[in-house]
């Protein structure tokens, strides 16, 4: 009986990822083109995300300071959810919806780039630190669910669900995708 749910949620997951819809190759390149131009100019990405999509923004994070597939000089990548002290120090003082802002006030800079990851694309902490992001001029993107708002000067990848862990796991993916491009493309300046 139990199994049944489990067989249930393996073929959404196939669904989903077997969507074309799922997959926005052209942004993710154009992206990837973005964050090699950031890169080599001495830019920085930011990632944030709340609950579940905050351990994917750290993830993501760590890909670019780390490595996803094939090692490379540590790129400067930051996640602004990590700091607890930041966060809880924030939040105390002036509340949850400006514990991203300020951190994008105080780290990120013009031509910067800003990645919100939030399934729902509605939660006020998130939307306060684009607002804050593009009122600096950093480069503002959204990745979230299928029906998220869109909003002014961010660019929005949608995953076709509304369920959170199809949205998260595709929005990992696409994580993956991206750094793999980057890598790949920034491999490009060793070989010359």
């Amino acid at each position: 009986m139990g199994e049944n749910s489990i067989i249930k949620n393996v073929e959404e997951i196939k669904q989903i990822f077997s969507e074309r819809s799922s997959w926005p190759i052209q942004q993710l390149s154009s992206l990837s083109d973005q964050f090699v131009k950031k890169f080599r100019g001495r830019g920085r990405v930011a990632f944030v995300g709340n609950g579940g999509s905050a351990a994917e923004a750290m993830h993501l994070a760590a890909e670019f300071t780390g490595k996803c597939v094939r090692h490379h000089k540590p790129w400067p990548a930051i996640c602004l959810n990590e700091s607890q002290s930041s966060l809880t120090a924030i939040a105390n003082d002036y509340g949850s919806d400006f514990m991203f802002s300020r951190q994008v006030e105080a780290h990120l800079k013009q031509q910067d780039i800003l990645i919100a990851l939030s399934t729902s694309g509605t939660s006020s902490n998130i939307l306060n630190a684009l607002h804050v992001a593009i009122e600096i001029g950093v480069e503002c993107y959204l990745w979230t669910g299928r029906s998220a708002p869109d909003i002014a000067d961010v660019q929005v990848f949608r995953v076709p669900s509304n369920l959170t862990p199809r949205i998260q796991e595709i929005h990992l993916a696409w994580g993956h995708l991206l750094a793999e491009r980057v890598e790949e493309l920034m491999s490009q300046d060793s070989d010359h």
